[in-house]
């Protein structure tokens, strides 16, 4: 049985390259994995694939016949699973591909450990609700930056979370925060408050690297441009960590969103610490 897997973020924090890294990751340690991209711009498993070779991909799911729509879905790094949702034409929508694909054994006939969803972070719910209802979802991860958008954007999926749980009466497990392009410890330790004060567990920090931009220029995953890069390791530790959340139920907690006001006083809360840092300001009597 399939482990089915999806990974949101803001747009712009880097999840797709995250989920393209760990895809190579767990492939090149022996798993058949299938990356299913959701991207409008069916460019997802850009990474994974050849340039060279046109993405058979790239076809309009939805009008292809049974016979050739299995073969849709194309080997890529090491013989990783690739496949997008939308086409050249996609009026018809990732849904509708999704469907579509999963109808017709695509994603069953690949024979794959890991079923990888890289699901856009803007206009997401639609997708994300179409996977857990027509293939199911085992695990979530919510992808960010220290950037205070993108812990917005993940505080925005933690509410859909709970509103899901209370509209359909089932929970969407969240396996954890994935930190990406933390550049400091004081990038680190503010993305880990507000995980603390999420109730979610931050897992697998990737720190800001010179290296994946020269794996993206490439064209390629940092796993496979540069295998022995101190990256490759965070890549390969954050790969690891997620096959162990799939066999530990007990870590996948629900979040508690922060409402507008407890948000705004988590921020301004953030602005006064900083404050402080940047000035030397001293309290209590203190001398510095």
């Amino acid at each position: 049985m399939a482990h089915h897997i999806a990974f949101l973020g803001k747009n712009g924090v880097g999840t797709t390259t995250v989920v393209s890294n760990i895809t190579a990751a767990l492939t090149e340690a022996g798993f058949r994995v299938l990356m299913v991209g959701c991207s409008p711009d069916a460019d997802s498993c850009s990474q994974l694939l050849d340039p060279s070779v046109p993405s058979a991909v790239s076809h309009e799911v939805s009008t292809l016949p049974a016979s050739i729509l299995k073969k849709t879905v194309i080997s890529g790094f090491k013989g990783a699973g690739c496949v997008e949702l939308h086409g050249v034409d996609t009026t018809s929508g990732a849904v509708s591909n999704l469907k579509r694909l999963h109808a017709e054994g695509a994603f069953s006939e690949w024979k794959p450990d890991f079923i990888l969803f890289d699901v856009p972070g803007d206009g997401s719910n639609g997708t994300l609700k179409a996977i857990v209802d027509e293939v199911g979802l085992e695990l979530l991860f919510v992808i960010t930056s220290a950037d205070l958008k993108a812990l917005q954007k993940a505080n925005d999926i933690f509410r859909f979370l709970g509103g899901y749980d209370r509209e359909y009466g089932r929970s969407l497990p969240l396996g954890g925060l994935i930190l990406n392009n933390i550049s400091s410890s004081f990038e680190e330790a503010f993305a880990n408050d507000f995980a603390y004060h999420t109730n979610v567990r931050p897992i697998g920090k990737i720190p800001r690297s010179a290296t994946v931009r020269q794996s993206e220029l490439y064209g390629t995953t940092v796993i496979e441009a540069r295998p022995k890069s101190n990256q490759s390791y965070y890549y390969r530790r954050l790969a690891n960590q997620i096959v162990d959340a799939t066999e530990v139920p007990s870590s996948r907690n629900q979040p508690f969103p922060l409402s507008t006001e407890r948000l705004s006083e988590w921020r301004l809360d953030w602005a006064e610490r900083i404050n402080v840092l940047e000035n030397g300001l001293v309290s209590d009597g203190a001398a510095i």
